[in-house]
């Protein structure tokens, strides 16, 4: 009898525009959390060495407060329809997202208190702590594309894109990690750049089609 109950309720799943809804809502989200990552680096790059521009650098801590709390808001929006395909994945994703989110806050926090006592370690924390961001996301993406690769919940060639992509930013990741590359130089941004042009389009996807949950739905009719 709980065999069968545990199956039906898997079946059922969420209403369609419960999903709907939450796929646009990850969709916003992972547009903010991309832009918003981006604007950061380009104006923290842009004040290095000048300590004048104290004002630039706290629009840039603005900016990534705003990563990281949309980072944490993907895998938060996405989790009540993702734990009905695994929720052992689904809660793997959304704490890892969390942990992201929250480094990311910690980060920019960190860039506040050392700019106001001057100690000239801006950068060098402002690095250090974004790479291990940039770790803790692309070990994200290899929970996320591979649950949505199994299930269908997208087409295929975005999965396939977004693993490839997650798992060459995790490459860049260790290779500046090791001192091999540069953070931001050539090979850095050959080795990033799919996984954000994948996110955008993503989120285009998500927002337009949303999930498709019928593969998971077909498979509990068969399994009962």
């Amino acid at each position: 009898m709980s065999t069968s109950f545990a199956t039906v309720t898997t079946s059922i799943g969420p209403p369609d525009a419960f999903v709907r809804r939450a796929a646009r809502v990850a969709a916003v989200l992972f547009v903010l959390a991309t832009a918003s990552t981006m604007a950061g680096q380009m104006i923290l790059e842009g004040v290095q060495g000048e300590p004048a521009q104290s004002g630039m650098v706290s629009l840039a801590v603005i900016f990534e407060i705003a990563s990281g709390l949309a980072s944490a808001g993907v895998a938060l929006a996405l989790y009540p329809v993702l734990r009905h395909v695994s929720e052992l994945v689904a809660t793997g994703y959304l704490g890892l997202r969390i942990v992201e989110g929250t480094l990311g806050v910690a980060t920019a926090a960190g860039v506040i208190v050392l700019l106001v006592t001057d100690t000239g370690w801006v950068a060098a924390y402002h690095d250090a702590m974004f790479l291990l961001v940039l770790i803790v996301f692309s070990c994200g993406t290899l929970l996320f594309y591979p649950l949505l690769f199994k299930y269908r919940l997208v087409p295929p060639v975005l999965s396939l894109w977004g693993l490839i992509g997650g798992s060459m930013l995790l490459v860049s990741c260790l290779l500046i990690l090791f001192g091999q590359i540069t953070m931001g130089g050539t090979t850095d941004l050959v080795l990033s750049l799919p996984i954000w042009i994948n996110e955008m389009v993503l989120a285009v996807w998500l927002f337009l089609r949303g999930l498709d949950l019928g593969a998971t739905q077909d498979r509990a009719t068969h399994a009962t």
